[in-house]
């Protein structure tokens, strides 16, 4: 028979949102729209700075950037980002990320 300690576990490492340094860019779901969007910086401490992702070739007069190959591999259609530079506060994305990996073009 074991002894039991009697010695206080201490939590393994915590995960601590505030903490923790994120990583740009990055794809979260953007809730107004329910559209995936490329997380680039942030503009304040309460706001993301993003670029909409769609399956357009244009936006407006704006013409989108082409992402090949497509990082969701679930979809047939290219993936194009907008050039624009919008931002949002923070609450309107969602906690998780997707998988995706956004590679620059050089």
């Amino acid at each position: 028979m074991k002894k039991k300690s009697n010695k206080k576990k201490t939590p393994e490492k915590q995960y601590n949102l505030a903490t923790k340094k994120e990583t740009y860019p990055h794809f979260r779901k953007y809730n107004k729209s329910n559209h995936p969007a490329l997380i680039v910086g942030e503009a304040t401490s309460e706001e993301y700075k993003y670029r909409k992702v769609t399956s357009s070739a244009r936006d407006g007069r704006h013409l989108n950037e082409k992402v090949e190959p497509n990082p969701d591999r679930t979809r047939n259609t290219p993936m194009y980002i907008g050039t624009r530079v919008r931002h949002d506060n923070k609450k309107h994305f969602s906690k998780w990320k997707y998988p995706w990996i956004y590679k620059k073009k050089k």
